[in-house]
Order: structure tokens, then sequence, then C-alpha cells
């Protein structure tokens, strides 16, 4: 072998020429262009005009949402009857107990082939957005104090106090109550803790806000916002993933409920105006739980 010749030590490896990787990766794009058309496509507002009933699972009993006086059936049923309306159908409630026991969802036991629609206090938090898709909230809670007169502190005071609506941090309120001297006392409906402030049982009564809204509202007493318990919880109409054709006329009925002020008038109707403006309560009683 001659001086400087340079031994070959295997098979030269064969180049791919560059344009291959090109269409490659152009056959990729159009395949998964072309799968989209092959998916089913969304029927679920078509499949609700042919049977023409929308089919709404809701809490059996759910003051001031849901609620079994005829002329008072509930917000939240008053508003879907009226979405219906729009979407040119009937509307038929399905009651389920377990909406009210438990805040999340995945317990609820609810499935597309009994409801199209979930209402009645739906809280637009993290795990029911996992479960459920959402219209944009239309009402809010949160912890709220209600009382015949209003109060700059609560500190020293016996406070009755109603959960309502489940979900809301009751181990921070606990908290705050206790380090404030609250005197509190569990009461087990709405009616009895209205009760209870009437005949001076308690000075003041603290439950979720659309709770202690509508009593302030039928007393004409004073409601705030609970300082020290900042967190809001939005109320809105849930619908299953996907179902994007019924969520737009969905979501477009309520915009147009909005606008022409039906929605205005429930929230009236129902003692549900926003905390922030009913008079007399600018000020959230900060003293007792800060």
């Amino acid at each position: 072998m001659a001086t400087g010749a340079v031994q070959s030590s295997g098979p030269k490896k064969r180049v791919r020429p560059r344009w291959l990787g090109d269409v490659g990766t152009l056959v990729v794009i159009f395949g998964l262009l072309g799968s989209v058309y092959l998916l089913p496509t969304d029927s679920s507002f078509s499949e609700l005009e042919r049977s023409g009933r929308l089919n709404v699972c809701m809490p059996t009993l759910y003051p001031p949402l849901v609620t079994d006086d005829p002329a008072h059936p509930g917000f939240d049923k008053e508003l879907l009857a009226l979405i219906a309306q729009k979407l040119h159908v009937t509307l038929n409630v399905v009651p389920n107990a377990a909406m009210a026991k438990d805040f999340n969802p995945r317990s609820w036991r609810i499935t597309r082939a009994q409801c199209q629609l979930v209402a009645g206090g739906i809280a637009l938090t993290r795990p029911v957005l996992s479960y459920l898709d959402a219209t944009d909230a239309y009402l809010s809670t949160g912890w709220a104090v209600v009382s015949p007169q209003p109060l700059d502190t609560l500190e020293g005071k016996t406070v009755g106090f109603f959960a309502g609506l489940t979900g809301l941090d009751r181990v921070a309120l606990s908290r705050s109550l206790r380090a404030s001297g609250v005197k509190a006392r569990i009461v087990n409906t709405s009616a009895a803790l209205a009760e209870g402030l009437r005949d001076g049982t308690y000075d003041a009564g603290i439950s979720e806000a659309l709770t202690a809204r509508q009593i302030a509202g039928a007393n004409d007493w004073t409601v705030e916002w609970v300082a020290g318990n900042e967190e809001r919880y939005p109320i809105g109409i849930g619908l299953w993933k996907g179902d994007l054709t019924l969520k737009r006329q969905v979501v477009a009925a309520l915009d147009a409920l909005e606008a022409d002020g039906s929605v205005a008038k429930l929230k009236a109707k129902y003692d549900l105006a926003d905390i922030d403006f009913i008079q007399g309560t600018a000020n959230e009683v900060a003293p007792a739980l800060e």
C-alpha cells in the first residue's frame, strides 16, 4: 500500500436528498389537514332542533336559583326558560339532588343522554371547567354579611351562618371569624337565618352572596362582602365540551337577554342586584375580619 493512502473503514453512507424530507413534511401536514374533514361534525344544536326539547340538569332545590315555588321557580329556571324560547324549543328541567351536595361535577353522575346544559349554581371554578365548557358568568358569589342595620364591625357579635352554595372556602372564613371574636351559630336554612335576624337572635348573618342578597332584598336590610375573603366565584351555564354549535346559540340567546334587560329584570325579581350597587353597602364590614 502506498504511503499516505487512506484506507476506507466501511461502506459510504447514502445521503438522502433534502427534497425528500420536504416532501415528507408536506405529506404529514396535508394528512393532518385532511383528517380534520373526516372528523364527525358537531351536531349538538341540530339535535336540539330535531328533538325540540332543551334538557337542563339542575339541583332539586337551590334557592334563589332553583325553588319549588311555581310563582318564583328560581332565577336560573326562569333564565333557562327564556333561553329555550329564544332557541324555539321547550325547557325540560332534569332534577339532580347530588348537585346541591357536592361541588365537584364528576360526582353528579350526569351524562349527555340526560341533559344538554347544566345550571342552578354552576360556579366556574377550575374543577368545573376541567369537566364542562361554560357560558360567560351572569352572577357572582362569595361570602357576604347581611344585617338589619349596617355594622361597623363584627367583633364580639353573634352571627348566624348558613353555608348555602357549596364549594366556598369555609376554613378561611372560620379562622377569620374566630380571630375577631365572632360567636358563630350554624343554621340549616336561609329561612331560619332570616328569622333569627328578625327576632334578634343574631346581630348579623353570613352566607354565600346569592342567599345573602335575597334575604337583604326581601327584608330591606343591608348586605356587604365579607372583608378578608375576597375570592369571588362567577356563576354561569355549563355545557359539554365540544358542543360548539349549541354553545354559540346559547351564548347568543344569553347576550340578547342581557341586552334587552331581561336578565336585569330577573335579578330585580329575585333580589340579586350586585352588592356593590346596593344602597347603603358601599363599604365592606372590614375591621372585624382583617
